[in-house]
């Protein structure tokens, strides 16, 4: 037996209310005219002062009503009256050569016993074996949680073992999912440049850190970011002063250069204490005096204003490094790998319980079916009986 809100079963106390109205109507009587009454004495005049239990059966039906109400809202569940639903494993792959090999013959039996095997996409795409391994990144997790239907009996992750696909935010997911990580960690090379005019480039170095160099023999996979433009939306006057200041640290150190824009529409970083009309996708957002969780990865909410006097980042002079850390990761530049393990990507799912709320079971249908007759019942009783 399981019972899915224990704390309305607090209301039962309510059972002493319709005992109370009994009690109080039977001490108080009720007076009764009729022919003969004038020829009593005084003393046979007087009511009853006793407590009497009046009309025990509607009583009974009453707290019968009221236990089984409080049951029906506490979500009373036997299992073994637990309807059965029809319940599908998922199995969701990372679009990875390395994690797609070393688990094939785990998906190759998945199939054959037709459970759902599909990408780590928004669209849950029919697995095959065309990869685009660039294309996969954490924030897709999500997409293909969001995208799931249907009770979910098992749901399975099969991951690159990289902590650049670790997510930083957590994710919601139906069930508590089962995590298949590749023995052998696979993620970005830590040689991705990004070209900043034609005798520098912005790269990982073999320590980890972001350096400015000259021009690398290295040509793979480098991003031109020759140039960056930003508008300031409506912030105030010393919220501009410290973001422009900090565009400037960035250029001191890393060469990138940054130029003001009278308007959004020639922007890549986009600074304003509202909400767009449009997010669009090749721009970087940083809303201030906004909290909780933003819907898409390239807006990033800032809780106080980006002045010294509310902000943290500009009292301890994070600001540049801050901004600085979103574009990189917006680029699409990734530090060196590392090897992560099964609880720390258990560790970022949070359970929606709304499924397990939504259990179905025969004895709830019971339920109802009593409450109706036995409402109708007391509802008949009370009418016959005048009360």
């Amino acid at each position: 037996m399981e019972i899915l809100q224990p704390i309305l079963l607090w209301g039962l106390l309510g059972l002493s209310i319709p005992l109370a109205v009994h009690l109080w109507n039977g001490k108080k009587g009720k007076n009764v005219a009729w022919a003969a009454m004038a020829w009593l004495s005084e003393q046979e005049n007087q009511s009853s002062k006793s407590i009497r239990l009046d009309q025990i059966l509607v009583l009974l039906l009453r707290m019968i009503l009221l236990v089984l109400f409080i049951l029906l809202l506490s979500h009373l569940i036997l299992n073994s009256w637990e309807i059965s639903e029809s319940k599908k494993v998922v199995h969701l792959v990372a679009p990875d050569r390395q994690v797609f090999e070393e688990f094939r013959f785990e998906l190759e039996q998945a199939d054959e016993r037709e459970e759902e095997v599909a990408w780590i996409d928004s669209e849950l795409t029919e697995i095959s074996e065309e990869l685009e391994p660039d294309w996969f990144a954490s924030y897709e997790i999500q997409k293909a949680l969001n995208s799931l239907e249907g009770p979910i009996a098992e749901l399975h992750f099969y991951l690159p073992n990289s902590e650049n696909y670790l997510p930083e935010k957590m994710l919601i997911s139906p069930v508590k999912p089962i995590i298949h990580l590749a023995k052998t960690a696979s993620g970005p090379s830590p040689n991705f440049g990004i070209e900043l005019d034609s005798a520098r480039m912005l790269e990982i170095g073999n320590d980890g850190l972001l350096v400015s160099q000259s021009e690398s023999e290295n040509k793979a996979a480098i991003i031109s970011l020759k140039q960056v433009g930003f508008y300031l939306g409506n912030l105030e006057e010393e919220e501009r002063e410290n973001v422009i200041a900090s565009l400037n640290s960035i250029s001191q150190v890393m060469k990138i250069y940054f130029v003001e824009k009278e308007n959004p529409e020639g922007a890549t970083l986009i600074f304003d204490d509202g909400n767009p009309e449009n997010i669009e996708s090749n721009k970087l957002y940083f809303l201030t005096e906004r909290s909780g969780f933003p819907e898409a990865d390239n807006v990033n909410f800032i809780s106080t204003k980006l002045d010294f006097e509310s902000s943290e980042l500009v009292q301890t002079g994070r600001l540049p490094e801050f901004l600085l850390g979103k574009l990189i990761d917006f680029v699409g530049v990734k530090p060196q790998d590392s090897k992560i393990s099964e609880t720390q990507i258990s560790s970022r799912f949070l359970i929606n319980e709304k499924q397990r709320n939504e259990k179905k079971s025969g004895l709830e249908i019971l339920l109802v079916g009593l409450f109706v007759l036995t409402f109708g019942a007391e509802r008949y009783l009370s009418f016959q009986r005048g009360i």
